[in-house]
């Protein structure tokens, strides 16, 4: 019989990604297929945004995960996600301070 080998940590104190110049935090409303999906963004709009090849297969998404879009420069109502928040990483963003409980709890809703 072989030992059970433990699994490593996910360390805690890694870095989640923060909004930068011409990105935003959004919540995915629906679901359009084509790897297409509306989400509402913080600053109140709407945008059609696009899942990358790169994120496609290795990420899911549902509606209502928490996700950071960086927006077209020439078609300010597109975007591309860039980042898919889980749990753990909301709960930081909500403690630095970066957004507030209510407001993501306001566009899930």
């Amino acid at each position: 019989m072989s030992k059970k080998v433990k699994q490593p940590e996910v360390p805690t104190n890694r870095n989640v990604p923060k909004p930068g110049d011409g990105e935003a935090i959004c919540v995915v409303k629906k679901m359009l297929g084509g790897d297409h999906i509306v989400v509402s963004c913080l600053d109140g709009k709407e945008r059609m945004a696009r899942i990358p090849g790169k994120i496609r297969k290795k990420v899911w998404m549902r509606e209502g995960d928490v996700v950071l879009v960086g927006i077209w420069d020439f078609q300010p109502n597109k975007c591309d996600i860039t980042y898919k928040y889980n749990n753990d990483d909301i709960k930081r963003l909500v403690e630095e301070k970066v957004v507030s409980r209510e407001v993501l709890d306001q566009l899930r809703g």
